[in-house]
C-alpha cells in the first residue's frame, strides 16, 4: 500500500498509517523546513518513509511564498486563509519564505499511483488538487470555512476525473472512513451547509 501525505506537520498521521497496515509506504510532503527536519529524524530509521521539503500545488517546480505561523499546524500558503482564518487573533504569521512547488501529478509520476491521498494544507486544498489530471484511488482533503468559496471549485475538478462518491466525517482520524456516501450535491447539503454545525470544517472524502 502507498499512502500520500500532503502536509505531514510532525508525522502524525503517517504514524497511524504504519499502525494500521503492515508494509505500508507513506510518501511525505512538508514545507516547513523546521519540520522537515524533524520528521527525517523521526523517520531515519524506517525504509517505509519517504520525505520531502516541497509545496504541493496545481504546478511543479515554481518557487512559492510559505507563510510559517508561531503555531505551526497553521504554516500555509494561502493569503486568502491568513486573511480569514479563525485562528487570526491568537497567532502570527511571518514574512515567507521561498519553497519548491510539487504537483500530484509529477509526485506519482515519481513515485507511482497512491492508494490513499491524505491533504491538509490550511486552506490551499483546491490547489493541489487541481494539480491532479487523472482519477486515482480514494482522496481525503480537510475543508474549512475560511475556504468555503472554493469547496465546489474542488468537487467540480474531481469530478471531472470521474469520481462520484463524496463523504464527510468530522475532523477526528483521517483513517476513519465517513459511514456514507454520496453524490456531492447530497454531500454538500445535507453536511457541509447544515446550519446545525457548530464547526464549520471537516474532512471530505472522495472514492471512484
Amino acid at each position: 500500500m502507498l499512502i500520500f501525505d500532503i502536509g505531514a506537520n510532525r508525522g502524525e498521521f503517517a504514524d497511524k498509517c504504519l499502525e494500521e497496515f503492515n508494509e505500508c509506504k507513506v510518501v511525505l510532503v512538508e514545507p516547513n523546513p523546521s519540520l522537515y527536519s524533524f520528521l527525517l529524524n523521526k523517520f531515519k530509521y524506517n525504509g517505509n518513509i519517504s520525505i520531502a521539503n516541497r509545496a504541493m500545488s496545481n504546478t511543479s517546480e515554481k518557487l512559492v511564498d510559505f507563510y510559517i505561523s508561531n503555531g505551526d499546524t497553521i504554516s500555509t500558503v494561502s493569503t486568502n486563509w491568513i486573511k480569514n482564518s479563525r485562528f487570526s487573533k491568537d497567532y502570527i504569521w511571518y514574512d515567507p519564505i521561498k519553497i519548491k512547488s510539487l504537483c500530484l501529478d509529477d509526485l506519482i509520476k515519481k513515485v507511482g499511483e497512491p492508494d490513499l491521498i491524505k491533504i491538509d494544507v490550511e486552506g490551499y486544498e483546491t490547489e493541489v488538487l487541481l494539480g491532479l489530471s487523472t482519477m486515482q484511488n480514494d482522496i481525503c482533503f480537510e475543508w474549512a470555512e475560511e475556504e468555503y468559496d472554493k469547496i465546489n471549485e474542488s468537487a467540480a475538478h474531481l469530478h471531472s476525473l470521474g469520481y462520484r462518491k463524496f463523504g464527510y466525517k468530522e475532523y477526528d482520524s483521517h483513517l476513519i472512513r465517513p459511514e456514507k456516501f454520496s453524490s456531492w450535491e447530497d454531500c454538500h447539503i445535507h453536511n457541509i451547509i447544515d446550519p446545525e454545525r457548530k464547526e464549520k470544517w471537516g474532512m471530505i472524502w472522495v472514492e471512484k
